[in-house]
């Protein structure tokens, strides 16, 4: 079961990267919106807004399937058919964190390429790779 732990150990590291990437893309968009607001862009920005909205709603879903693992690796007896489930469950969090990864990764490319195009001559803070630990 140790190695279980270890493993979710690692997603919720890997989930906070990817919160804080989030947070960047959030924060690049803000300013843009405050600094260089131009209406004729605006429903492109409302797409990413919402983009980015929609990525917090997933990592708050996969950060309850986390605290109900922590829940469920924390029992002291476990059953054999209990640590299949929870084997299964934890790989099931592994695949969705992995898709989520790609994700970001994808909206991230697509948000930097957009501002490339039509903020260019703006400073661009934004991380290019999701860290892996």
């Amino acid at each position: 079961m140790e190695d279980l732990h270890n493993v979710l150990n690692i997603c919720i590291k890997q989930l906070a990267i990817l919160e804080n990437q989030n947070i960047a893309l959030k924060t690049q968009l803000a300013h843009i919106l405050k600094y260089h607001f131009d209406r004729s862009l605006l429903e492109t920005l409302e797409y990413f807004h919402t983009a980015f909205l929609q990525q917090d709603t997933r990592f708050e879903a996969l950060r309850s399937e986390i605290s109900l693992q922590q829940t469920w690796l924390g029992q002291p007896y476990t059953d054999t058919v209990n640590k299949d489930n929870i084997y299964r469950h934890q790989q099931h969090i592994y695949e969705k964190l992995g898709q989520m990864e790609k994700d970001v990764q994808r909206l991230m490319s697509v948000f930097n390429d957009y501002l490339q195009v039509h903020f260019s001559n703006i400073a661009l803070n934004i991380p290019s790779t999701i860290n892996k630990l």
